[in-house]
């Protein structure tokens, strides 16, 4: 019995053993991480900052792969047949993980069924603003304006905010303002100074320098709060216009099905990353504010987002194409 007894002991060993052998720990090897913008905008600056300290925690390499283009949406759709092992991963916003899935009739995927939710990281302010040429020192000069001149002005469309934001504008004021997209924020950005068009949702970094110079002018901030590096713009609530709930957040996504240990491990060293002070002071100077979440509060929020920007298209009119 004795023997029996060891010989069933040993076994039990040798199984944990070879069980503890075959978990590999995470992460493996360098980590991907996609990114669906071009290099030097507001969501690859902000990722550049805090990556380094991410790397560090994980103890592996993290490589960023920029795929620009068709709103984004490339780079989640590259996610769909990535590994779901944690080792290619998503920092999005809402441009391709909320607006191409309304927009879309053809939508490549389904944001809530196909990712992970990993952590929110934060928000990218964006500012509504007009060239010097507008006479218009504030969102209600701006619609007074409009009204009296229907039709005169342009909006320089090349994000989803911009798109969503003065469709709804429009359809809540009654306001004839005409809208030309362009393929990035850089090339919206050139038609306001140059004349070629009068308004427009910038990221804060992109257009601080043009407002303290005097080509463009501020009149609002897209979000619930003022942006911590321009506490003088009101937000669209303050500037008479509320109910405007239309977010530029970013977030980190991973393949569907990956381990929840994996996720969960991601989310506290985003935590981590995003408490410490340089990193936070760095992303600020991005023009980028840091909020970080855990999965579910991610899983939630991206729900909610969805229901939020498919009302306004709705009450907008915009169409899925």
């Amino acid at each position: 019995m004795n023997k029996i007894v060891s010989a069933i002991a040993a076994c039990v060993v040798m199984a944990t053993a070879l069980s503890g052998h075959a978990q590999t720990p995470y992460p493996s090897k360098p980590v991907r991480l996609l990114i669906p913008f071009p290099p030097g905008g507001p969501t690859d600056s902000a990722v550049r900052v805090f990556l380094p300290t991410l790397a560090q925690a994980l103890g592996q390499d993290f490589s960023v792969v920029n795929m620009a283009g068709s709103h984004g949406a490339l780079a989640p759709t590259a996610l769909l047949s990535a590994p779901p092992d944690g080792h290619t991963l998503l920092v999005g916003n809402s441009s391709p993980l909320v607006a191409v899935a309304i927009l879309r009739k053809d939508a490549p995927y389904d944001p809530v069924r196909d990712f992970a939710p990993v952590s929110l990281m934060g928000w990218t302010p964006l500012l509504l603003v007009v060239s010097s040429s507008v006479p218009a020192k504030n969102l209600a000069e701006l619609i007074r304006y409009a009204r009296d001149n229907p039709g005169k002005l342009t909006v320089a469309a090349a994000n989803p905010p911009t798109i969503f934001t003065m469709a709804q504008l429009r359809t809540r004021e009654k306001l004839e303002i005409a809208s030309k997209e362009y393929p990035i924020d850089a090339a919206a950005m050139q038609a306001l100074l140059d004349g070629e068009a009068h308004i427009m949702a910038a990221g804060l970094n992109n257009a601080l320098e043009h407002i303290k110079a005097g080509r463009l002018r501020a009149l609002a901030t897209l979000g619930a709060n003022r942006a911590r590096l321009a506490p003088e713009v009101p937000t669209m609530a303050e500037a008479g216009v509320p109910g405007f709930a239309i977010l530029p957040w970013v977030a980190m996504f991973a393949p569907g099905n990956t381990p929840p240990a994996i996720v969960e491990r991601l989310a506290r060293e985003v935590d981590a990353a995003m408490k410490r002070p340089e990193v936070r002071d760095g992303l600020e100077r991005a023009g980028f504010e840091s909020q970080s979440s855990t999965p579910a509060e991610l899983g939630t929020f991206l729900k909610d987002q969805l229901t939020v920007w498919g009302t306004v298209a709705r009450e907008a009119g915009l169409q899925a194409h």
